[in-house]
């Protein structure tokens, strides 16, 4: 006879072995979780309440919104922050959410970034740990201090969000950084006053920030300090009333008040105008960098013919004018012939002389018909060469400036 089985603990006794720390009844409450067991929210319940000193950071969203780029932010900030304040536990969640991402995010992105700040990070903590430090947080120390942390910004197009980008260990732009107007290295605690202290960033290629950061007494802060990209200026000489776009998007109408500012980088700048042939140029610009174009714009074929077809027109009206003139003439001769042969007494050629003043004025009504006709037409083709010569898109070949690669093609 088989005895029936002893029923497992409860989620009570579950609950009361997890806050012991106990391996058997944690291992067993894992298992209850992975295969949903009914009573997992109660096994919550009476575990939840009895925490409330740790922090759970979640990250959720509909694919694409951001989540791998967040999570490399964070890997970024504890990064930054182990550089300032070296503690085995920020090496280590810089290294557990630098692996989150790369688990993630397989190719494209900032992989190659991440994979070697992991490997960096990595490296910190096994030295860390070979030296024998706790992962414990550390003693608060009386000392009041500023850090400044720069942070610059990648050139962006549109309205796209700017990334942000990790600040190299040997980088080649230029930083000037001050505190109260006094040179600093950048990352470096200084021992301050509490109060408010000014900070100046500047790098090459960007645009200067300042700021205010006030110091708390006992407290050690990091200043993170956004540079913006330095924008290259460029200027645009072209036929008056020309509309000019920057890759597409629509920039202003000749003449533009100011210089466009256009993030470094290749950009196709687009000159369009009715009546003249639009030109497309290619740019490579840096930051920082001024340029100026000349691109008057051609008049079009089109354009072109609109006066000799214009004046064809005129001269074909002026004809079909002068032959409605002849034909009153000659119609008015025909009328008086005819009156002078039915009063009598007139020769047998004045029957004659009438038959060809008739002839005279059909034939220049008829040529003032046709020519009319024909300088109406001129005249249409004229107006609709003239309002119908607008450049299209399609026609568009880019050029490259001196400097840049040509491209071809639909624009």
């Amino acid at each position: 006879m088989t005895g029936a089985s002893a029923p497992g603990p409860t989620p009570e006794e579950l609950a009361r072995g997890v806050l012991a720390g106990k391996s058997r009844p944690i291992g067993r409450a894992i298992s209850e979780v992975e295969r949903d067991s009914g009573d997992v929210p109660e096994i919550l319940r009476r575990v939840f309440r009895e925490t409330g000193r740790a922090r759970i950071i979640g990250i959720t969203g509909p694919p694409g919104a951001g989540k791998s780029t967040l999570v490399l932010r964070l890997a970024q900030a504890y990064r930054r922050q182990y550089r300032v304040e070296p503690r085995l536990e920020l090496a280590r969640r810089a290294v557990e959410l630098y692996r989150i991402y790369l688990d993630k995010v397989k190719r494209g992105g900032r992989v190659g970034d991440a994979a070697d700040s992991l490997g960096e990070m990595q490296r910190e903590v096994d030295k860390l740990t070979a030296a024998g430090a706790k992962a414990a947080a550390a003693a608060s120390v009386d000392r009041t201090r500023l850090g400044i942390s720069p942070q610059l910004t990648a050139e962006t197009k549109g309205g796209d969000l700017h990334e942000i980008a990790d600040l190299p260990e040997t980088t080649e732009t230029k930083l000037v950084t001050l505190l109260d107007g006094k040179p600093v290295t950048p990352f470096e605690m200084v021992e301050v006053a509490p109060g408010p202290h000014t900070i100046h960033v500047e790098a090459e290629g960007y645009l200067p920030n300042d700021t205010t950061e006030r110091a708390v007494k006992g407290v050690s802060s990091v200043v993170e300090v956004v540079l913006q990209p330095q924008p290259a200026k460029v200027t645009i000489a072209t036929t008056a009333g020309a509309k000019i776009r920057v890759d597409g998007r629509p920039a202003g109408t000749a003449p533009l008040a100011a210089p466009l500012d256009v993030p470094a980088g290749r950009h196709v700048v687009a000159i369009s105008h009715a009546g003249r042939d639009a030109v497309a140029r290619e740019i490579t610009v840096t930051r920082g960098q001024t340029l100026a174009m000349r691109e008057p714009l051609e008049k079009t074929t089109r354009r072109k013919l609109v006066p000799w077809v214009a004046t064809g027109g005129i001269a074909l009206g002026a004809l079909a004018v002068t032959g409605g003139v002849f034909a009153l003439v000659e119609d008015s001769r025909a009328s008086d012939q005819l009156a002078a042969i039915q009063k009598g007494d007139q020769p047998p050629s004045a029957a004659a002389r009438y038959q060809l003043l008739l002839d005279r004025r059909d034939r220049a009504t008829t040529a003032m018909y046709v020519t009319g006709g024909a300088a109406l037409v001129l005249g249409a083709a004229a107006a609709a060469l003239y309002w119908f010569d607008s450049p299209s898109d399609d026609s568009l070949r880019v050029t490259a400036l001196p400097g840049g690669a040509a491209v071809s093609g639909h624009f």
